[in-house]
């Protein structure tokens, strides 16, 4: 009996301590983390995913021009009228996307992330055939040349060299996919 007795004793005072708790607002839980007034830190290669889904024209001051990072969200860029596509594949990581229209009298636009900030730069003039091909993007104060696998199948490998306003390279290897 005593064996019953204890543990019923320590349920009933613990339903009887039992007040609501006061809910804790987000400003309150930040204060508790140690995170008040302060972004977390994120790897700087890494899109900040609360950075807004638009793109700039210019790349943010300071920016190392020649380190793609992912792209990630970019349902609010604007890549003009297009008849189609294509997309750097770095790995399993978008790095650029490019589209343009069938007239090759046209440019095409591309999108890419610099400095944890979305940034158009433009396409040669040649319309969608240029961009499937492998063209050459400008963007204030750097380039991106395209050199895709001979062919036109959907999905080729391809090198791809940014270059800064100083001379400062770096390659990329992946694949262009064309849609």
């Amino acid at each position: 009996m005593r064996r019953l007795f204890l543990p019923l004793a320590v349920l009933a005072l613990a339903a009887c301590s039992s007040e609501p708790a006061e809910q804790e607002s987000a400003e309150d839980f930040a204060d508790r983390i140690g995170q008040a007034g302060e972004s977390a830190q994120l790897d700087p290669s890494q899109p900040d995913p609360d950075a807004p889904n638009t793109a700039n024209d210019a790349p943010p001051a300071g920016a190392d021009l020649t380190r793609l990072a992912k792209l990630g969200d970019i349902g609010g860029v604007n890549l003009g009228p297009r008849d189609g596509g294509c997309t750097l594949m770095v790995g399993s990581e978008e790095m650029l996307i490019a589209a343009g229209m069938r007239d090759k009298a046209l440019p095409g636009k591309a999108v890419v992330r610099v400095g944890n900030s979305l940034t158009m730069v433009d396409a040669d003039v040649g319309g969608l055939d240029a961009i499937k091909s492998g063209t050459t993007f400008n963007g204030e104060g750097f380039t991106i040349t395209v050199a895709p696998a001979a062919g036109d199948q959907q999905s080729r490998p391809a090198n791809v060299t940014v270059r800064d306003a100083s001379g400062k390279t770096q390659t990329y290897s992946g694949n262009w996919i064309c849609a």
